[in-house]
Order: C-alpha cells, then structure tokens, then sequence
C-alpha cells in the first residue's frame, strides 16, 4: 500500500501536463481576496517552469501530515483501525541525504487504544538507520533499503514521454489561480486510473513489485481520488501536495476499506545544511538482515 501511495505522488506532477492549453481560472481562495495579480500562463507552460525549478533544487524540508482509516470485512466480521502520521522531512540532493523525525499514532489490534510510536531516520551514503523507540536502539537497515530510496528520489519522470498516457484524465482537471500560487486540481477516481497505476508499477522497476503486490492492485477499485498542488507563481517552488483517496480490495471474499487524507507541505527550498548522521549513531547501530 505504501507503494501506491507514493507512485501517486510521484506521478502528480506528470498527470498536470496532460491537461488542456488554458490559463488558470482566478479564485479567492482561503484568503477571500480577489486576483489582482493574473497569469496568462497555461498549465503546460506552468509545469515545465515548475520541473526546471525541481532540477535546481539541491536542498528541501517538507512537514508531512497523513491520516488513514481501514476497515476489514471478511464476510462475517468487521474491524475498524484508523493510524495517523505528523513528520518532517530534511532532504539533501548532492550527495543524496535524508532526515526524518516525527510520529505515528496507531490502533493496537488487541486492545483497540492508540499507540504512539516516535519514528527518527538519516539515510545518506553512510547508511540508512532507523531507531527503535521500543528498545531505544539504532537500527542500520541493509544497504540494499538505501539503494531503493535513493533511486524513488533520483529517478527523473519523462513527461514528454508520458503525455499520451494521461490524455483520459485532461476533463477531470481544472486550473486555478490565487494572489500568489496556481492550483492544480484532478478528480481521478477511475477504472482507467486503476489501469494506469498498475502499468507504472510493472514497467517501474525501481518499485520492486511482487505478485502479491501486484494482485492487490489488479483488485483495486478507487473510489474517490482527489489531488491538490500548489505552486509559488514567482519562484514555481511546489508548495504543497494534498492526496485524498478511498480505495476498496476486493480478494477471495474479504474486503478491505482503505480511507487517507496526506498533506505535504515543502519549505526551506535550497537552506537545508548538510546532513550528517552523528557519529554515536553509526557507532551504536545494530545491523539488521532481512
């Protein structure tokens, strides 16, 4: 499922340029205000000014909020849980690096009480370790681990390339603008959107997909997805990703509910200082195997 997730996000941006040659539509936005400040530009011309920007971009922060629901039913029984997620994220592009630092709170199946659980990483070429905040341990997880995030972070998406793919969603798109950001909204929620999440994810072998992963979203059914990006109108920095899907699985007779609303909001473009894992870090780690 956390592969679903984060094609989604990654393939966002190339979805926009599927879209139509019009101008952004103003909007008052959260603010009331109106628009003063209007852009003739299209949503093409916007995206390509925004993927130009990402390939100069050597340093980034994100604060990532996600809020999920599943409900389980197999036939005779069902069970709710729900899981929340509130982190920041560090990211160093040369060489790659990473820190996160933050929190889960999540239903203990036994009992049903929310459990909270601390979550710290640093990935860079050192290593990738992780602590355990049940045994207060760090944790250097296999170098192989590393090699796979590094490359879901480093893998530049062809648009050009993907264009005629995303022909079927241009009439769920719309284009906004406020004083200061374009928004970019899609309403996927489609038979054709199972189809294409599932092709990304066989031709995309960075992914690693299994059978069984791959079965799972052969019985996917996506009942509402709806995407938000914001984008700085002067600098067409991304401010902001919003994701909220409802997806069904449907498998031997059991069906599972998988409700998420995940905001990531981006900061700090180019003013993250150089990652180092401490050293008491490496010193201390357990290696584990898998």
């Amino acid at each position: 499922m956390k592969k679903v997730i984060g094609l989604c996000l990654v393939s966002l941006l190339v979805l926009a340029l599927s879209a139509c040659n019009s101008t952004a539509e103003p909007t008052t936005g959260e603010e009331g205000k109106e628009v003063n400040n209007k852009s003739e530009l299209t949503l093409q011309e916007v995206y390509e000014k925004a993927i130009e920007r990402q390939n100069t971009l050597e340093s980034v922060s994100a604060v990532i909020k996600m809020n999920q629901k599943i409900e389980l039913n197999d036939g005779t029984e069902a069970f709710e849980m729900g899981s929340s997620a509130d982190m920041t994220m560090d990211m160093v592009s040369e060489p790659l690096a990473m820190y996160v630092d933050g929190a889960m709170t999540m239903a203990d199946p036994a009992t049903g009480e929310n459990m909270n659980v601390d979550m710290e990483m640093y990935m860079s070429e050192e290593g990738f370790f992780m602590h355990d905040p049940e045994t207060k341990q760090w944790m250097k997880l296999p170098s192989e681990q590393f090699a796979a995030i590094a490359g879901q972070t480093v893998n530049q998406v062809n648009a050009s390339e993907q264009l005629k793919q995303f022909e079927s969603f241009i009439e769920d798109f719309t284009f906004e603008q406020t004083e200061t950001e374009y928004v970019l909204k899609l309403n996927a929620a489609s038979d054709k959107f199972s189809e294409f999440i599932l092709e990304q994810m066989q031709v995309t072998e960075m992914m690693g997909v299994t059978e069984e992963e791959q079965k799972i979203v052969e019985n996917m059914k996506f009942d509402n997805i709806n995407y938000v990006i914001k984008i700085d109108k002067e600098t067409f920095d991304i401010h902001a990703m919003d994701t909220i899907f409802d997806i069904t699985i449907d498998v031997e007779g059991k069906s599972m509910k998988v409700a998420t609303d995940a905001k990531i909001a981006f900061n700090n473009f180019n003013e993250v200082e150089a990652i180092k894992i401490p050293q008491e870090v490496i010193d201390q780690a357990v290696e584990v195997q898998y």
